[in-house]
């Protein structure tokens, strides 16, 4: 498949699974992924499943009113992976919140394996480690403890 298609799909199967959510259709959703994809959060603990992730997402949106939007959206057709810059309107909180999402898809189907939702907003100062609930950051070679001697950029 050539770049430019493989781009062309994620950006439809990301814009397919936020359709899905804001009409709070859980098949819909669960469709947009693999069967054991898995959906992290900076607040909750992960999601694991497509149907898992179709029926929580449907059943918050039908709880709250949310939605979202597509603002902006990055794809990287080599690795397989997508940004979405969001804009979720909660009118249960009267709320905004911001966003992104990193998407890693499963490359022969396009369909979505992995999403890592972050969030535009302030760190909390009770909080130690403001990070993705269940992500295994070590095992995928991220920084995990302060550095002794940071190397500073």
């Amino acid at each position: 498949m050539t770049e430019p298609d493989a781009a062309v799909r994620m950006q439809q199967a990301i814009r397919s699974y936020i359709k899905a959510c804001n009409d709070a259709d859980a098949g819909a959703i669960a469709a947009c992924f693999t069967a054991d994809a898995v959906h992290y959060g900076p607040t909750l603990p992960k999601w694991a499943g497509a149907a898992t992730i179709g029926n929580n997402f449907a059943e918050r949106v039908k709880a709250t009113g949310q939605w979202w939007t597509v603002d902006q959206l990055l794809t990287d057709a080599d690795r397989c992976q997508a940004v979405l810059e969001w804009t979720r309107f909660d009118p249960s909180r009267q709320q905004i919140l911001r966003g992104v999402d990193w998407f890693v898809f499963e490359p022969k189907a396009f369909l979505i394996n992995e999403v890592r939702p972050y969030f535009a907003v302030p760190a909390s100062p009770e909080v130690v480690r403001h990070e993705q609930q269940d992500f295994d950051y070590a095992g995928r070679g991220y920084p995990t403890d302060f550095p002794a001697n940071p190397e500073r950029r």
